[in-house]
């Protein structure tokens, strides 16, 4: 579809369109297309480019200057470019001619680039004498050419060389360019450069001349020296591989075999004049660069060839060339000038601009580009480039496929040519005959080395120096030449630095440096060299600006030899860098194979690392060398020195380093010059052989096992070195444990001979100072253990002439046969000889100690002693003994000896001698102990300080034994009293207390619980008694007041019995568990006790005092146990749950009572008076004063609900007798109003507990008597079925039956367990007799008013009663027929009656509901019937308000606050009515009183300070109330008359008569004027027969109290007339057009203006009723919204009044509101702030301590009302969009608010919520009641008095905000 379009209109306007040539700005073009060419020279970039295609070997630049005008520079004012190529062909001239036409395609773009310079170039070209000129030129911005034969002479002339007789016979093709802007001539260095680098890959084009105003300043010439084939690698070559990959990935491009791939060495020379004069010399300079080139075979799919075409306009060819350039160095011929003068010479700048550095080689297309290709290598290829020429086209797909792929081939021509010369290098290298050599002559080397640093010194940075004397004599391969020369610079620069800079980066000192960076003096080989300079070219960059282009030579290297990682050159030859190793640390110098050289890896570090990947020689490495290599002592040294110094840095593996060691095998002996030798003949010894180095400290003389390092290896290493902790593994200190085994083996110390005294001495000095260095005595004991003291290797003296050697025949002995020699034993002399060891051991440093302690005696024995005890006189006076003892040096087991023997006398006691423990020092606090024993001293000397301790030390005591003590106490205690000694077991419990606390002799050992010895008292319980007894720590107590319980107690007659109980750990108190076992035990005991009495029949008197002493016992008892109440704990009060343990008073005497029977007694100060629930608790329970412990185990301040209720289901005959009528149906209200049960049980229903009244009438009066009727009722209990609600007194008073107090709360709650409504157990049928007619005018007015009157009828706001399902559809099929009369048969249980009635309901034969009235009917029988139709239950008081709603007119409905407007829509009269004269209206805001407070009172209480009171008491003003009702009802009347009709103290029935007498006058004065203005049946009242006069008829009314919303009308807007300052008339809102106009007033037919305005009303009525009401609104939910948060103290404030009240407030005899007092707190609740979960402020009522503790009390147990609360709270704050800290949840035990508003703060009580919805607070029920009592407290943001403008706002916030709830009930499924 699309092409068949387009060739259609293609075809229509060929046929008869216009045809006009597409112009083009030939001048714009050729602008935009320079502006392409960044290059600023471009121009010559493309002539040479084009003098290269046609074969020109021969360029020439002409350039001529002139001065400038500017400074007289000179400047270019024409340059002439030519060449010797083929001349221009007609085809040339042709497709020159086309640029003009402004084809870019036809000669190239490059042609264009004249244009930058010139403004009209003139182009010659031709044989010799037959040369054609093209001048170009412009008209406006067209360009024109212009085409003939050149004058002769103009270009060829001689003078291009400044030869005037030279002649030029080329035949030159000229491009005249003169200068459009003359600009400054350029600085031919950079300009030789940029010629010289387009030079790089021409094949044609070898020379370059330029010449300034005809003088040669630039000479360039290029010139092949050699080429060769380079070879691919096969899968059998030398290199081990695979064979190399030539194609490209997809196989686009391949690489030619054999000669197709070559590599060619060229020179570049390079001649250019110092200056620009032509006088200057010409410096010359000459470069050697290398080639690789390869022949490309291309096989382009034809989709791809199609596109590029489509983009080149030319076929991609079949072959192609590509060539590398790999490097360049200079080789100037110029020997005799310095290095530094040919570096700065002109040409030699330019040479070495000719090789690309690291990273920087380029792309050439022709000509260099801009790209780079990240390495040092040139790559030339056809590759397709941008229109500028300057980069690689990798946009166009075609395009980007086609170059990436000749780049992937390029990168594989680049891996061969690096394969190829490095398999050379390998080849030509015999790397073992250089090594040999240099190893060879490395002693000379060492001769000349001062020699060759001083030449070092003389030598310079330049490069060229080291090149020079490489290629002298071809000393590099022919191959890299010219590479070699150019690199050696480099090279030699590069390893200066590498070797400067090892000491500074590695090493610590010199050592650590050489070790860790072995010197490799050993100069670089031509191979290496070579190896160098390939390796440099391939250091990888990133290349620019594109990377694609570095990433697609990558892959094609990669790709080649994938199998294979490139060569590097090792130490062994050339090798894959996988299998070479790079040097790491120092490790190459202990023969790793395939190491790199360090220069070399310096040198071409990302070749190594990134090319060849060459890994870092390792451990492993180290341990495969060491495995093939043994080691001589030099190189085993330099291993040792080197390894903790490598390990610091690499951090070998363990388990490497233990295999390291093991496998290290060296000579003992230096065998081989060099490190390594292979010589198996010679003694090898293996490291792991040695475990051992002798530590510093131990002599070199000593002998050593032979698993310690020899000594001369250690002088050779260090002592550092091996204590390095990475030798942990491998040698450790020698232990001088094992150095003492090993030398107590030895000749030495067991033989004794002279030979080895020298030896010996130097042992035992060494173990000495080991010795003493030996802190712990258990550590000397061991290692004298291990020394061979039995043996006879401790020399010694000889000190008398006659004295016996030992058994010995040298003078050696065993040391404990010897004396230190300088131990005095002159006191001993004559009783024996002694041998001393010798002195020499002193003067060559052996210690005393160390000579004692391997047995040397410094005293004599204690045997010895003992012995001659008698003969020194020193077995009576102890003192001279101790004195030697202790100057005496004794050993262990001489002090063993002393402290067991017998020696030491007894003061008074010279019978026997005692051990020193048998014995104390003197003390006057042990003289009460018998069993002590003192030492004998001098009694005239007190024992020194030293005498003491040492006899400490022999074990004299200072204090008894703990047991001996209380083998004491227990003794003494047990006798009787009169044999025993109080004084002397008290002193002597006090010092053992005195020594049981801290720092005492006895602490922390006293275990003596069980014992028997502490005095102690009980108290008999029975008798009062106090009885002593003796007694263990574990059986008594310290605290007197658990005497109470019989528990023993300390006696007091101790002296501080706290501290007594304290330091024996004997318990304060019992346990809590021993102390319920205690209590129940004494209820045990005090029962049997009565019971005993009772069975011996004790008198009374006898009886009260048991009972009296019972009561005093427990009452001790309960107050110790409060004084423990904190230590109990809930679960160890679970044994008194269910067992009686409180003691009260009964009937039948004294009885034991639970917890929960038991509460406490109200405080006279808390007490209330009358009938309330304290009185209830005091006659159903036992009381008891408040006891802390009590009140933990259960017992409460007065009963919950359910406790009541459980009492009063099971005895409620007891109940009913104790409470009496009053209080019992008192008890009965508070179970209505907060059921104790969350469901109805059918117990129960059963239960016979509720109050019915049997109601006897004892005069019942006629019909229309006045007289009232006398009623007495008796009560009696019955079950619920059997007892029936009032619903219809009526009824009731037909037959005799039990009925529920006459009550709404009990009446629901009856109504709720079972109980049925006496409308429903009186059994209704009605018979209608005689006639009946219908459509009668009776029946049709009737039927018309209850049409009318449908919608207030059904309205669900008119009524709270539910309706039946179908009460609309009855209301609209309901038949009306008038009958002559009707008798209603009333039934109950087997009685009946009859009476005539005036109306009823029966189902006609058509099963239709039809109504009948009688002629005469009573209006409030047809409210009855109808209501019995409509409602699901219609009680009196629904007939009395449906009759209301039939009877009275719409104005005073209107009146009343019906919104008879918005449900009833009344049409204007049909005629005009008279007006009757105007009455005088009532002020209705000040006169009209507030039905609302009457209403509150039943629903939320009396309110004061904008708080809801629970109190629903009726209000105590004389009219009771009565008249705020009537004056809602007919408010044309004034208060005082109504009130003055009521009389004083009105009762319902005298409220009733005037209520009709008011409706009666209403009616006369509107039926009069109905009359007269209206024919037939009309809409009012009157239209029908009046009712007669019914008491009843408006008690409904005043029971069920006003609508409870009545919206926004009443007198709302007159409010709020005065806040926003419009009008309103004085009817007020609900005013609207009645039959007359004016309501019930009978004024004039003007229709009023107010919001509630009827369908009469006009526009602006309409606009002002909008308006008033959003301004209402607006008004209210500012108010609203201005409340304020609660203060988090809380609330103190004082009772106040608020003085003149409006009138009609139910107020005080003072005509003022009480303002009741708070007192609230902050309560810290469990979440460890003072808020509820959702952040709501809790506060308790603290008027009064016990208000406080009961109130916190409460909270604490119950605060999961408080979060219910706080739910419900919560929600409606979001409901009235406030914040959540503007209200707060409080509970106050006593007062009677709801909730108050404080400030604009929000109060609400917990009390009522726990009461009335703690079960079902989830509820429509609750969130209705507190959303109300919200309402209430969010009106007082604008009145703070409970008057009729209160109610009127709260009216309004519940109707504006009731949409809200409705909807939150809604979506939350709450019911």
């Amino acid at each position: 579809m699309a092409s068949s379009a387009y060739l259609d209109v293609r075809n229509a306007i060929a046929d008869e369109g216009s045809d006009a040539r597409v112009e083009v700005n030939q001048r714009a073009l050729i602008d935009k297309i320079l502006a392409r060419y960044a290059s600023a020279g471009a121009v010559y970039r493309e002539l040479l480019q084009n003098s290269n295609d046609a074969d020109a070997t021969t360029a020439e630049i002409l350039i001529t200057t002139s001065a400038s005008s500017e400074g007289g520079k000179e400047v270019v004012s024409q340059v002439i470019y030519r060449n010797n190529g083929l001349p221009f062909r007609t085809q040339d001239w042709a497709r020159l001619r086309k640029i003009a036409e402004g084809n870019p395609d036809a000669f190239g773009v490059g042609a264009y680039t004249m244009f930058s310079i010139c403004e009209e170039p003139l182009v010659v070209s031709g044989k010799k004498g037959e040369e054609e000129a093209m001048a170009f030129f412009w008209k406006g911005d067209s360009l024109w050419t212009k085409t003939g034969k050149a004058p002769d002479g103009i270009i060829n002339m001689s003078a291009t060389l400044n030869h005037s007789n030279v002649q030029d016979n080329t035949a030159w093709t000229s491009f005249m360019l003169p200068s459009r802007d003359p600009y400054p001539l350029p600085d031919l260095v950079e300009f030789a450069k940029f010629l010289t680098a387009s030079l790089t890959f021409t094949q044609c084009l070898k020379n370059i001349r330029v010449y300034v105003n005809s003088t040669l300043q630039l000479n360039i010439q290029k010139t092949i020296i050699e080429s060769h084939t380079i070879e691919t690698p096969k899968a059998s070559s030398f290199w081990r591989n695979d064979g190399a990959v030539t194609s490209s990935s997809s196989g686009m491009f391949t690489l030619g075999k054999g000669a197709d791939l070559t590599q060619t060495s060229v020179q570049m020379s390079v001649s250019i004049r110092k200056d620009v004069s032509p006088k200057s010399d010409m410096e010359t300079s000459k470069v050697r660069a290398r080639y690789a080139s390869a022949m490309v075979n291309t096989k382009i799919p034809s989709g791809i060839e199609k596109r590029m075409m489509r983009v080149t306009k030319k076929k991609p060819p079949k072959e192609l060339t590509v060539q590398i350039f790999l490097d360049a160095a200079d080789h100037s011929d110029d020997n005799q000038k310095s290095s530094k003068l040919k570096r700065k010479s002109k040409a030699a700048l330019i040479t070495q601009s000719f090789a690309p550095t690291s990273g920087s080689g380029r792309i050439f297309i022709g000509f260099r580009t801009s790209q780079t290709t990240g390495l040092g290598i040139h790559l030339a290829a056809p590759l397709v480039p941008t229109v500028e020429r300057e980069a690689i086209d990798f946009v166009d797909p075609a395009l980007r496929e086609f170059n990436s792929e000749l780049l992937e081939v390029s990168g594989i021509l680049m891996r061969l040519a690096l394969e190829n010369e490095m398999y050379r290098l390998g080849t030509n290298w015999n790397w073992k005959e250089e090594r040999e050599a240099w190893e060879a002559q490395r002693e000379d080397r060492k001769k000349q080395q001062k020699e060759e640093e001083e030449e070092k010194k003389l030598e310079t940075d330049d490069a060229e120096s080291t090149k020079d004397s490489a290629d002298d004599k071809s000393s590099i391969s022919s191959s890299l030449y010219s590479f070699a020369t150019f690199m050696a610079r480099g090279v030699t620069s590069t390893v200066k630095e590498a070797v400067k800079a090892v000491p500074e980066l590695l090493g610590e000192d010199s050592e650590t440096t050489e070790l860790l960076n072995p010197i490799d003096d050993r100069p670089l080989s031509i191979a290496e060299r070579d190896a160098i300079i390939l390796m440099k070219a391939y250091c990888p960059r990133q290349s620019t600006p594109d990377a694609l282009v570095g990433q697609c030579l990558a892959k094609g290297f990669g790709r080649c030899m994938a199998s294979s990682s490139p060569p590097v050159l090792t130490v062994d030859g050339v090798a894959r860098g996988i299998d070479s190793r790079l040097t790491n640390n120092g490790m190459e110098a202990f023969g790793i194979p395939h190491a790199v050289r360090r220069i070399m890896l310096e040198n071409a570090r990302e070749y190594h690392a990134v090319i060849a990947n060459c890994p870092t020689m390792s451990i492993d490495d180290l341990i495969k060398a060491m495995k093939e290599n043994i080691l001589s002592e030099e190189m085993l040294v330099r291993l040792l020195k080197w390894y903790p110094k490598y390990a610091r840095l690499n951090n070998p593996r363990r388990d490497k380093s233990l295999r390291l060691k093991e496998v290290i095998r060296y000579h003992k002996e230096n065998y081989s010059k060099g490190g390594l030798s292979s010589d198996a003949e010679a003694e090898v010894h293996q490291l792991d052989s040695i475990f051992y180095f002798a530590p510093q400290r131990m002599s070199k003389k000593l002998p050593l096992p032979e698993t310690v390092f020899p000594q001369s290896l250690v002088g050779s290493i260090g002592l550092r070195t091996l204590e390095d902790r990475h030798f942990t593994d491998w040698f450790q200190p020698l232990p001088f444990d094992i150095w003492t085994g090993f030398i107590s083996e030895h000749t030495c110390m067991r033989n004794g001979n002279e030979k080895d005294d020298a030896t010996r001495i130097l042992v035992l000095v060494t173990l000495s100072k080991h010795f003493d260095s030996l802190e712990s005595a258990t550590a000397k004991r061991r290692f004298v253990e291990l020394l061979p003291l039995s043996s006879p290797f401790l020399p010694f003296d000889i000190t008398t002439s006659d004295v016996n050697l030992p058994t010995s025949n040298t003078k050696t002995a065993v040391p404990n046969e010897l004396y230190l020699p300088d131990t005095d034993l002159s006191a001993f002399s004559g009783l024996q000889t002694f041998y001393k060891a010798s002195k020499r051991l002193k003067k060559e440093g052996v210690s005393d100690a160390f000579l004692l302690a391997m047995g040397v005696r410094k005293t004599i024995k204690i045997e010895f002693l003992f012995l001659h005890l008698d003969t020194l006189n020193w077995n009576e006076n102890p003192k001279p003994l101790i004195k030697y003892l202790i100057d005496a040096d004794l050993s262990q087991q001489d002090l063993l000896k002393l402290r067991s023997t017998r020696y030491l006398p007894a003061a008074n006691d010279k019978t026997t001698v005692y051990a020193p423990s048998q014995l104390y020092f003197k003390d006057k606090d042990l003289n009460i102990f018998p069993f002590v024993k003192f030492l004998q001293w001098p009694s005239n000397e007190s024992i020194s300080t030293a005498a003491r301790n040492f006899l400490l030390k022999l074990g004299v005591r200072t204090e008894p034994p703990l047991s001996d003590i209380m083998g004491y106490l227990e003794k003494e205690s047990a006798k009787s009293v009169d044999s025993r000694d109080d004084a002397a077991l008290t002193a002597a419990l006090q010092y053992l207390t005195q020594r049981l606390g801290p720092k005492g002799a006895y602490v922390n050992q006293f275990r003596h619980a069980k014992v028997d010895f502490l005095p102690c008292i009980r108290q008999n319980l029975e008798t009062g008694e106090i009885v002593k007894e003796i007694k263990s720590p574990s059986t008594c107590y310290f605290n007197p007041t658990a005497m109470v319980m019989g528990f023993n107690v300390l006696d007091p007659m101790l002296s501080d019995t706290e501290l007594i109980g304290v330091r024996m750990n004997i318990n304060r108190d019992p346990s809590c568990q021993v102390l319920i076992r205690r209590l129940l035990q004494l209820v045990d005991i005090s029962t049997a006790r009565l019971d005993q009495l009772e069975r011996q029949g004790t008198g009374i008197e006898a009886k009260e005092n048991n009972i009296e002493k019972i009561l005093t016992l427990f009452e001790g008892v309960f107050l110790y146990l409060s004084s423990r109440t904190s230590d109990f704990q809930k679960r160890q009060l679970s044994e008194l749950a269910k067992k009686p343990f409180i003691p009260c008073k009964c009937r039948s005497g004294l009885q034991f009572y639970t917890a929960d029977q038991v509460f406490f007694l109200k405080r006279q100060s808390e007490g209330a008076g009358g009938c309330d629930g304290d009185s209830i608790a005091e006659l159903l329970f036992q009381q008891v004063e408040y006891n802390a412990f009590l009140s933990f185990a259960g017992v409460k301040t007065e009963p919950s609900l359910e406790e009541l209720f459980a009492l009063m289901m099971e005895k409620p005959d007891e109940v009913l007798d104790s409470l009496g009528e009053p209080k019992y149906k008192m008890l009965l209200r508070r179970i209505a109003a907060n059921p104790p049960f969350k469901r109805i049980t059918a117990d129960i229903r059963s239960s016979p507990f509720l109050l019915g009244y049997l109601i006897v009438d004892e005069d019942e009066s006629e019909e229309g008597d006045e007289t009232k009727a006398r009623s007495k009722a008796q009560y009696l209990l019955a079950k619920a079925d059997d007892i029936h609600i009032v619903d219809n007194a009526f009824l009731r008073r037909q037959f005799p039956m039990l009925i529920s107090p006459m009550e709404q709360t009990l009446e629901e709650f009856y109504r709720r367990i079972g109980s049925k409504y006496v409308s429903e157990v009186v059994k209704k049928d009605f018979e209608v007799m005689g006639n009946t007619h219908r459509g009668t005018p009776l029946a049709n007015s009737c039927a018309d008013r209850i049409k009318e009157r449908r919608p207030l009828l059904l309205s669900p706001s008119i009524t709270s009663r539910p309706l039946v399902s179908n009460a609309s559809s009855i209301l609209d099929n309901l038949e009306i027929f008038q009958a002559d009369s009707i008798r209603a048969i009333y039934s109950f249980e087997r009685s009946s009656k009859m009476i005539n009635v005036t109306c009823c309901s029966k189902v006609t034969k058509r099963k239709s509901i039809a109504i009948f009235i009688t002629n005469n009917f009573e209006i409030f029988d047809l409210g009855n019937t109808i209501g019995d139709l409509i409602l699901q239950h219609c009680e009196l008081k629904d007939a009395f308000f449906l009759t209301s709603l039939l009877e009275a007119s719409i104005g005073t409905l209107r009146n009343r606050g019906f919104p008879v407007d918005r449900i009833v829509k009344p049409q204007p009269p049909a005629v005009e009515v008279k007006a009757e004269p105007r009455k005088q209206t009532p002020d209705i805001t000040n006169s009209q009183k507030s039905p609302e407070k009457s209403r509150q009172s039943s629903v939320n209480g009396t309110v004061k300070d904008g708080s809801v009171d629970a109190a629903s008491s009726n209000p105590t003003q004389p009219s009771g109330g009565f008249d705020t009702i009537l004056k809602s009802m007919y408010p044309q009347y004034d208060t005082n008359k109504i009130r003055e009709m009521l009389g004083p103290n009105p009762s319902k029935e005298k409220a009733a008569e005037v209520a009709n007498e008011l409706a009666e006058e209403v009616n006369k004065g509107v039926a009069g004027s109905e009359h007269e203005n209206t024919k037939g049946p009309g809409n009012d009242a009157e239209s029908m027969p009046r009712a007669k006069k019914e008491k009843k008829s408006v008690l409904g009314k005043m029971r069920e109290g006003l609508n409870p919303v009545r919206g926004l009308g009443g007198k709302m807007p007159q409010m709020l007339n005065k806040r926003i300052g419009g009008s309103c008339p004085p009817q007020g809102v609900g005013a609207g057009v009645g039959v007359d106009g004016q309501g019930n007033n009978g004024e004039s037919q003007r229709v009023g203006r107010g919001v509630g305005a009827g369908q009469g009303d006009d526009a602006e009525s309409k606009g002002q009723e909008d308006a008033v009401q959003k301004s209402l609104e607006a008004m209210l939910q500012q108010s609203v919204e201005s409340s304020r948060s609660v203060n988090s103290a809380g609330v103190a404030s004082q009772e106040t009044l608020l003085q003149n009240l409006p009138e009609g407030i139910d107020c005080n005899s003072n005509g003022c509101e009480v303002v009741p007092a708070q007192n609230i707190r902050p309560f810290k609740g469990p979440y460890g702030n003072y808020n509820s979960r959702n952040g709501i402020r809790v506060m308790a009522a603290v008027t009064s301590t016990s208000t406080a503790n009961e109130a916190f009390g409460f909270l604490s147990n119950n605060f999961d009302a408080v979060d219910n609360f706080s739910v419900v709270i919560g929600h409606l704050v979001q409901i009235f969009k406030l914040k959540i800290s503007s209200v707060a949840i409080y509970y106050d035990p006593n007062g009677n608010t709801i909730a108050f508003n404080s400030n604009k703060a929000f109060h609400f009580n917990l009390r009522f919520f726990h009461s009335l919805h703690r079960h079902d607070w989830n509820s429509k029920g609750c969130y209705s009641y507190w959303f109300t009592v919200f309402c209430h407290e969010l009106a007082h943001n604008l009145v703070s008095a409970h008057n009729k403008e209160h109610g009127k706002y709260t009216e309004s916030i519940v109707m504006l905000y009731l949409p809200a709830l409705i909807d939150f009930l809604a979506q939350n499924g709450i019911a």
